[in-house]
């Protein structure tokens, strides 16, 4: 049998859990497509022990050394980070015309389309499944199953800790910043978790979804994007007494000749099938022309879900030759952006007000002027003495109108402090 040459470069998690999937399964893998498989190199941490390695396998201390080493067929990108050493290595093997298996989200968000552009060029592939949502095959449903539908939009919970977070805020009752400490120390969360709840990792898993069903040029900077930082227990609360749950969403879908990339956290009905995932899974919704609406459920991250992707990736690679399922450069462009302020959906406002008589009428009148229209309405004195708080949600507005009323709103004498504003999603 023909051998599967390849080399590894980063055995944290999901390094490790990779080569204990091959060690374990190599004779069932080998068996299913007729190849031996063999690790010819791994990049490593000197402390990093060996384990999962045959004797015969170069370790290398430096990622570095694979600029100067040829004798694999896949190279496996594990390092992360958008630059530096993980960077040059892939454009590297690309540039040899060796085929790259990454599971950075970072590096792809980024450098992706030059990637692409790249791998067309030297007829090698490039494969990234384990970028998005780790266990779940979203990029091979778009690119594969979904190949002769057109794509309308994807969204769902693309981030495992913010979903955690969000979770047991809503199950304990207990404060933001209580549960990320229990996360951290779980080890669901960084000593740095910024990208997590600020929205940055969801972010970059959007613009790699954007490219994949659209063929929208990667552009950063021009997803919006909230976090989940500013969450308060309160409106957990408040939610929940209205039949929602708050979660964070990536969206994107096309409109139009616009692309809209949007990460927020927003309300879900109790009911949705979204509002129901918890913890650290991660859920994703496609929907098409022919195929309606998919969903998908799994672990986002973590050693053996995410192993498992890349090693797909990798068969795939060694297995069907041709390029056909692969993002073309030629077919990658950069659509118009369709703006946040262009939303048409419901909203979940939380007034803080000095309890008198006439605000309510206050409000209304601003929203009247902007054509917003309420929906619901809870109030309930606030822990601070003479202070009320108001809760509205509203029937469909347009974005910029709601942002106008609730400039005015803010500015009224009787509001105390900024209202809390946040997008309902019927999904």
């Amino acid at each position: 049998m023909d051998t599967l040459r390849i080399a590894i470069a980063g055995v944290g998690t999901v390094g490790s859990g990779l080569l204990e999937l091959i060690d374990k399964n190599k004779n069932f893998i080998q068996s299913k497509i007729e190849k031996n498989i063999k690790v010819k190199a791994i990049a490593k941490r000197k402390r990093q022990e060996k384990k999962n390695i045959d004797h015969d396998t170069l370790v290398f201390n430096n990622a570095k050394d694979f600029l100067n080493f040829d004798d694999y067929d896949v190279l496996v990108e594990l390092i992360g980070g958008d630059e530096g050493v993980a960077k040059e290595i892939t454009f590297d093997a690309l540039r040899k015309g060796k085929n790259v298996v990454t599971a950075n989200k970072a590096l792809i968000s980024k450098h992706g389309v030059k990637m692409i552009q790249i791998a067309n060029a030297n007829k090698c592939r490039l494969a990234f499944e384990a970028s998005v949502a780790g266990g779940i095959p979203i990029i091979k449903i778009a690119n594969e199953f979904l190949i002769s539908n057109k794509i309308k939009k994807i969204y769902g919970i693309l981030n495992g800790t913010s979903n955690y977070i969000l979770s047991k805020m809503y199950e304990t009752k207990s404060d933001f910043l209580q549960i990320l400490k229990e996360a951290q120390n779980l080890g669901y969360a960084e000593s740095d978790p910024s990208f997590d709840i600020d929205g940055t990792d969801t972010a970059h898993k959007i613009s790699i979804l954007s490219l994949v069903a659209f063929g929208n040029s990667l552009n950063l900077k021009s997803i919006y994007t909230e976090g989940i930082e500013n969450i308060e227990l309160e409106d957990i609360n408040y939610a929940k007494m209205l039949g929602y749950k708050i979660k964070l969403l990536g969206i994107t879908e096309k409109i139009g000749k616009r692309i809209s990339q949007f990460v927020y956290p927003c309300l879900l009905n109790t009911q949705s099938i979204l509002a129901n995932v918890d913890n650290v899974y991660n859920a994703i919704c496609i929907a098409s022309d022919y195929n309606d609406n998919l969903f998908f459920q799994g672990q986002g991250a973590g050693s053996h879900p995410t192993a498992s992707s890349v090693m797909s990736d990798i068969i795939d690679l060694s297995v069907v030759k041709e390029d056909f399922f692969d993002l073309k450069y030629k077919h990658i462009k950069k659509f118009d952006d369709f703006s946040i302020n262009n939303r048409i959906g419901s909203y979940y406002l939380r007034f803080t007000t000095e309890d008198k008589p006439g605000v309510i009428s206050g409000i209304s009148k601003e929203f009247k002027t902007n054509n917003i229209s309420m929906k619901s309405m809870l109030q309930r004195d606030s822990k601070v003495k003479n202070l009320a708080s108001i809760v509205v949600t509203t029937h469909m507005c347009q974005e910029l109108s709601m942002k106008k009323a609730i400039f005015n709103i803010n500015k009224i004498d009787f509001v105390k402090k900024k209202t809390k504003i946040l997008r309902i999603e019927n999904i």
